[in-house]
Protein backbone atom coordinates (compact mmCIF):
# COMPACT_ATOMS: atom_id res chain seq x y z
CA UNK A 1 0.00 0.00 0.00
CA UNK A 2 1.20 3.23 -0.60
CA UNK A 3 1.21 6.05 1.76
CA UNK A 4 -1.61 7.89 0.34
CA UNK A 5 -3.90 4.31 0.75
CA UNK A 6 -2.77 4.31 4.22
CA UNK A 7 -3.87 7.69 5.05
CA UNK A 8 -7.11 6.98 2.85
CA UNK A 9 -7.43 3.64 4.96
CA UNK A 10 -7.22 6.02 8.18
CA UNK A 11 -9.46 8.65 7.73
CA UNK A 12 -12.85 6.26 6.08
CA UNK A 13 -12.42 4.13 8.53
CA UNK A 14 -12.80 6.51 11.25
CA UNK A 15 -16.36 7.20 13.54
CA UNK A 16 -18.22 10.23 13.87
CA UNK A 17 -19.77 10.58 17.11
CA UNK A 18 -22.56 12.58 17.29
CA UNK A 19 -23.62 15.20 19.73
CA UNK A 20 -26.46 13.00 21.28
CA UNK A 21 -24.86 9.77 21.39
CA UNK A 22 -21.61 11.98 22.79
CA UNK A 23 -24.07 13.46 25.66
CA UNK A 24 -25.49 9.90 26.49
CA UNK A 25 -21.71 8.68 26.89
CA UNK A 26 -20.58 11.26 28.97
CA UNK A 27 -24.04 11.30 30.90
CA UNK A 28 -23.17 7.68 31.64
CA UNK A 29 -19.47 8.06 32.74
CA UNK A 30 -21.00 11.28 35.08
CA UNK A 31 -23.30 8.44 37.12
CA UNK A 32 -20.28 6.21 37.14
CA UNK A 33 -18.02 9.00 38.51
CA UNK A 34 -20.73 10.08 40.72
CA UNK A 35 -20.61 6.55 42.58
CA UNK A 36 -16.99 6.57 42.97
CA UNK A 37 -17.26 10.31 44.71
CA UNK A 38 -19.74 8.74 47.01
CA UNK A 39 -17.41 5.78 48.02
CA UNK A 40 -14.42 8.24 48.82
CA UNK A 41 -16.62 10.30 51.13
CA UNK A 42 -17.65 7.04 52.87
CA UNK A 43 -14.74 5.69 52.88
CA UNK A 44 -12.94 8.79 54.09
CA UNK A 45 -10.92 7.96 57.13
CA UNK A 46 -8.55 11.61 57.33
CA UNK A 47 -9.29 14.13 59.72
CA UNK A 48 -9.73 16.70 56.91
CA UNK A 49 -11.90 15.33 53.97
CA UNK A 50 -10.28 16.67 50.52
CA UNK A 51 -13.69 17.72 48.61
CA UNK A 52 -11.46 18.72 45.47
CA UNK A 53 -9.55 15.71 45.16
CA UNK A 54 -13.08 13.46 45.23
CA UNK A 55 -14.63 15.55 42.64
CA UNK A 56 -11.44 15.51 40.33
CA UNK A 57 -11.58 11.61 40.46
CA UNK A 58 -15.18 12.49 38.74
CA UNK A 59 -13.17 14.92 36.20
CA UNK A 60 -10.33 12.68 35.66
CA UNK A 61 -12.97 9.76 34.42
CA UNK A 62 -14.83 12.59 32.31
CA UNK A 63 -11.68 13.26 30.37
CA UNK A 64 -10.62 10.25 30.11
CA UNK A 65 -14.06 9.19 28.10
CA UNK A 66 -13.37 12.30 26.00
CA UNK A 67 -9.64 11.02 24.89
CA UNK A 68 -10.74 7.67 24.38
CA UNK A 69 -13.22 9.13 21.89
CA UNK A 70 -11.24 11.37 20.04
CA UNK A 71 -8.63 8.82 19.48
CA UNK A 72 -11.20 6.01 18.03
CA UNK A 73 -13.16 8.72 15.96
CA UNK A 74 -10.28 9.96 14.01
CA UNK A 75 -7.46 6.91 13.88
CA UNK A 76 -4.85 9.28 12.37
CA UNK A 77 -5.40 11.92 15.24
CA UNK A 78 -4.56 9.62 17.73
CA UNK A 79 -1.18 8.54 16.14
CA UNK A 80 -0.56 12.07 17.28
CA UNK A 81 -2.36 12.25 20.69
CA UNK A 82 0.00 9.13 21.52
CA UNK A 83 3.20 10.99 21.22
CA UNK A 84 1.39 14.19 22.97
CA UNK A 85 0.96 12.23 25.92
CA UNK A 86 3.73 10.54 25.83
CA UNK A 87 5.61 13.49 26.92
CA UNK A 88 3.19 14.31 30.01
CA UNK A 89 4.53 14.21 33.36
CA UNK A 90 3.17 14.61 36.52
CA UNK A 91 5.17 15.48 39.31
CA UNK A 92 2.36 15.83 42.19
CA UNK A 93 3.17 12.97 44.80
CA UNK A 94 0.13 10.95 45.96
CA UNK A 95 1.35 10.15 49.71
CA UNK A 96 -1.77 7.82 50.63
CA UNK A 97 -1.72 4.45 48.33
CA UNK A 98 -5.78 4.59 48.25
CA UNK A 99 -5.95 7.52 46.66
CA UNK A 100 -3.94 6.18 43.49
CA UNK A 101 -6.16 3.24 43.49
CA UNK A 102 -8.75 5.75 43.28
CA UNK A 103 -7.32 7.31 40.40
CA UNK A 104 -6.61 4.32 38.92
CA UNK A 105 -10.05 3.26 39.58
CA UNK A 106 -11.75 6.42 37.60
CA UNK A 107 -9.46 5.91 34.70
CA UNK A 108 -10.33 2.12 34.34
CA UNK A 109 -13.76 3.17 34.79
CA UNK A 110 -13.41 5.81 31.70
CA UNK A 111 -11.92 3.44 29.71
CA UNK A 112 -15.05 1.11 30.17
CA UNK A 113 -17.66 3.64 29.73
CA UNK A 114 -15.72 5.08 26.38
CA UNK A 115 -16.01 1.70 24.85
CA UNK A 116 -19.86 2.04 24.99
CA UNK A 117 -19.75 -1.39 27.66
CA UNK A 118 -22.43 -0.20 30.14
CA UNK A 119 -22.72 -3.03 31.37
CA UNK A 120 -19.05 -3.98 32.85
CA UNK A 121 -19.20 -0.18 33.61
CA UNK A 122 -21.89 0.35 35.95
CA UNK A 123 -21.67 -3.44 37.14
CA UNK A 124 -17.66 -3.26 38.34
CA UNK A 125 -18.14 0.58 39.77
CA UNK A 126 -20.95 -0.65 42.29
CA UNK A 127 -19.09 -4.18 42.76
CA UNK A 128 -15.75 -2.28 43.67
CA UNK A 129 -17.69 0.21 46.01
CA UNK A 130 -19.00 -2.56 47.63
CA UNK A 131 -16.04 -4.40 49.05
CA UNK A 132 -14.18 -1.01 49.61
CA UNK A 133 -17.23 -0.05 51.63
CA UNK A 134 -17.57 -2.96 53.21
CA UNK A 135 -13.57 -3.06 54.08
CA UNK A 136 -13.31 0.07 55.32
CA UNK A 137 -16.16 -0.06 57.92
CA UNK A 138 -15.01 -3.56 58.93
CA UNK A 139 -12.94 -3.60 62.62
CA UNK A 140 -9.32 -4.65 62.73
CA UNK A 141 -9.15 -8.20 64.81
CA UNK A 142 -5.77 -6.37 66.52
CA UNK A 143 -6.11 -2.45 67.63
CA UNK A 144 -2.73 -1.34 67.50
CA UNK A 145 -2.22 2.32 69.96
CA UNK A 146 1.05 4.04 71.42
CA UNK A 147 0.35 4.62 74.76
CA UNK A 148 2.56 7.72 76.33
CA UNK A 149 2.90 8.03 79.90
CA UNK A 150 4.60 10.76 81.94
CA UNK A 151 5.60 12.68 85.48
CA UNK A 152 7.34 14.54 87.28
CA UNK A 153 9.22 14.31 90.57
CA UNK A 154 9.85 10.85 91.85
CA UNK A 155 9.86 7.50 88.94
CA UNK A 156 6.83 5.53 88.25
CA UNK A 157 7.08 2.16 88.64
CA UNK A 158 6.93 0.55 85.04
CA UNK A 159 6.09 -2.97 86.82
CA UNK A 160 2.96 -1.57 87.91
CA UNK A 161 1.83 -0.04 84.79
CA UNK A 162 2.07 -3.16 82.98
CA UNK A 163 0.22 -4.77 85.63
CA UNK A 164 -2.61 -2.15 84.87
CA UNK A 165 -2.43 -2.76 81.14
CA UNK A 166 -2.35 -6.64 81.45
CA UNK A 167 -6.38 -7.01 82.06
CA UNK A 168 -6.84 -4.59 78.92
CA UNK A 169 -4.41 -5.23 76.15
CA UNK A 170 -3.15 -8.81 74.08
CA UNK A 171 -0.04 -8.01 74.31
CA UNK A 172 2.66 -4.95 74.75
CA UNK A 173 5.76 -3.57 74.23
CA UNK A 174 8.01 -0.95 75.54
CA UNK A 175 9.20 1.56 72.57
CA UNK A 176 10.73 4.12 74.31
CA UNK A 177 11.48 5.01 77.90
CA UNK A 178 13.50 8.38 78.45
CA UNK A 179 14.52 9.76 82.30
CA UNK A 180 15.86 13.29 83.01
CA UNK A 181 16.08 15.53 86.15
CA UNK A 182 12.83 15.28 87.67
CA UNK A 183 10.99 14.01 84.61
CA UNK A 184 10.26 10.81 83.07
CA UNK A 185 8.81 9.57 80.14
CA UNK A 186 7.46 5.99 78.91
CA UNK A 187 6.46 4.54 75.57
CA UNK A 188 4.66 1.75 74.85
CA UNK A 189 2.74 0.08 72.17
CA UNK A 190 -0.11 -2.02 73.11
CA UNK A 191 -2.58 -3.83 71.10
CA UNK A 192 -6.24 -5.13 72.08
CA UNK A 193 -9.34 -6.29 70.76
CA UNK A 194 -11.56 -4.47 70.05
CA UNK A 195 -11.49 -0.77 71.04
CA UNK A 196 -9.49 0.29 73.92
CA UNK A 197 -11.67 0.43 77.34
CA UNK A 198 -11.14 3.94 78.98
CA UNK A 199 -11.34 2.57 82.27
CA UNK A 200 -7.28 2.22 81.46
CA UNK A 201 -6.48 5.26 81.99
CA UNK A 202 -7.92 5.93 85.18
CA UNK A 203 -6.05 2.96 86.21
CA UNK A 204 -2.79 4.23 84.51
CA UNK A 205 -3.39 7.88 86.34
CA UNK A 206 -3.34 6.43 89.96
CA UNK A 207 -0.17 4.69 89.96
CA UNK A 208 2.10 7.02 92.10
CA UNK A 209 4.19 9.33 89.95
CA UNK A 210 2.61 9.55 86.77
CA UNK A 211 1.05 13.10 85.31
CA UNK A 212 -0.39 12.68 82.23
CA UNK A 213 -1.82 9.71 80.00
CA UNK A 214 -2.09 9.72 76.30
CA UNK A 215 -2.69 7.14 73.47
CA UNK A 216 -2.83 7.50 70.46
CA UNK A 217 -4.15 4.70 67.68
CA UNK A 218 -1.65 3.26 65.30
CA UNK A 219 -2.86 2.83 61.91
CA UNK A 220 -0.89 2.00 59.03
CA UNK A 221 2.11 4.17 58.12
CA UNK A 222 0.70 7.35 60.31
CA UNK A 223 -0.48 7.85 63.25
CA UNK A 224 -4.10 9.44 63.88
Amino acid sequence: MTKEEVLSYFYTNSTNYGVKRTLVILTCGLLVGLIIYLTYFMTSEKVVYNRKFNWSLVALLLITIIVMLMISSNIAMSLGMVGALSIIRFRTAVKDSRDTVFIFWAIAEGLCTSSQNYRLAFTSVIFIAIVLIVSSKMPGIRNRYLLIISGRGGHFDKEQIQEKLHPFVVSQRIRTANRGDGHEELILEIKTRGELNLKVIDELAAVPGVETVNWVVESGETVG
